[in-house]
C-alpha cells in the first residue's frame, strides 16, 4: 500500500485517504549520498521562488470568478481583484507564479523507520542504507484482511458500500481486480521515493482532501521503478519524510 503520514503500524492507510483537514500527509524516501536530502527535497516545494515560473489563468474564468465577487463588493475593479487574489501580468496577461512540481508545502523527518523492517544485526539507532531494510516483506494479516473486504463489500453489492470513505464503485474503478487491491493491500510503500540524482518518482499526484489521481496502472509502473531501485547497485542513505501539501 502507499503510506500516508502519521500513523501507527497498525493503522496503515493508502495515501490518499489520509489528511489533515483539507490537506494531507503522504511519506517520501529520499535517498542521497550525504547528508543533502533536503537539497534533493527543494526542487519540489510549493512556495520555494527558485523553481517558480508563470502560468497564463483562463481570463473567462477570472472573469466569471470576478463577476461573483462584485455582487457584494461592486467597489472594486477587476485588476484590483485581481491583484488581491495573487495575480499579476505578464505581457498584457494575466496569471501567477507557482512551480508546477511543488509536491509539498513542508516536512517533517519524524521517525518512519517502523514503515520498514531493518535486517537482522543491523542496528536500530543511526542513520541507514538502502541495503538495511527489508523493503520486500508482505503482511500475511494484510493479505487476509484484505481478501476478505473485497470479497464482502465489493465482490457483490449484497452488503451494501464498504465501511470507508469511498463507496463500491470507487473500488472497482481504481483497483479494477482483486488480485491488484490485494497486491497494494499487502505491501508497504512509501507513496514517492527521491533517487540520489533528484529524480522524483510516484504513481500520482497528492492533492487536497487526502486525494491521489494514482491508478492501478500508474501504480503498477511506480512499484516496478521503486523495485528497480531498490535492487540496483549502490547503497545511498534514505531519509524516510513526512511530506505535507
Amino acid at each position: 500500500m502507499v503510506f500516508g503520514g502519521g500513523l501507527s503500524r497498525d493503522e496503515r492507510v493508502p495515501a490518499y485517504r489520509h489528511g489533515g483537514g483539507v490537506m494531507s500527509h503522504y511519506a517520501v524516501a529520499v535517498f542521497s549520498e550525504g547528508e543533502n536530502f533536503d537539497k534533493l527535497l527543494a526542487p519540489y516545494s510549493e512556495s520555494d521562488e527558485r523553481y517558480f515560473v508563470f502560468e497564463k489563468a483562463d481570463y473567462n474564468e477570472l472573469l466569471e470568478d470576478y463577476e461573483r465577487f462584485r455582487e457584494k463588493n461592486n467597489d472594486m475593479s477587476m485588476e484590483q481583484y485581481l491583484d488581491l487574489e495573487g495575480y499579476i501580468q505578464r505581457n498584457g496577461e494575466w496569471g501567477y507564479m507557482h512551480n508546477p512540481r511543488g509536491y509539498w508545502d513542508w516536512y517533517n523527518i519524524d521517525g518512519k523507520d517502523y514503515m520498514f523492517d531493518l535486517k537482522p544485526k543491523v542496528k536500530s539507532k543511526g542513520r541507514h542504507r538502502k541495503n538495511d531494510y527489508e523493503w520486500f516483506e508482505q503482511d500475511e494479516d494484510y493479505i487476509e484482511t484484505a481478501n476478505e473486504f473485497w470479497d464482502k463489500y465489493i465482490a457483490t453489492d449484497a452488503n451494501g458500500d464498504p465501511p470507508s470513505f469511498f463507496n463500491r464503485k470507487y473500488y472497482l474503478e481504481r483497483y479494477k481486480t482483486k488480485e491488484q487491491y490485494v497486491k497494494e493491500r499487502s505491501r508497504t510503500v512509501p507513496y514517492a521515493f527521491i533517487t540520489p540524482d533528484g529524480e522524483w518518482h510516484a504513481p500520482g499526484r497528492v492533492g487536497w482532501f487526502a486525494c491521489s489521481d494514482d491508478t492501478a496502472e500508474s501504480y503498477n509502473r511506480y512499484v516496478e521503478e521503486w523495485d528497480n531501485f531498490l535492487r540496483s547497485k549502490g547503497n545511498p542513505y534514505v531519509s524516510l519524510v513526512d511530506c505535507h501539501i
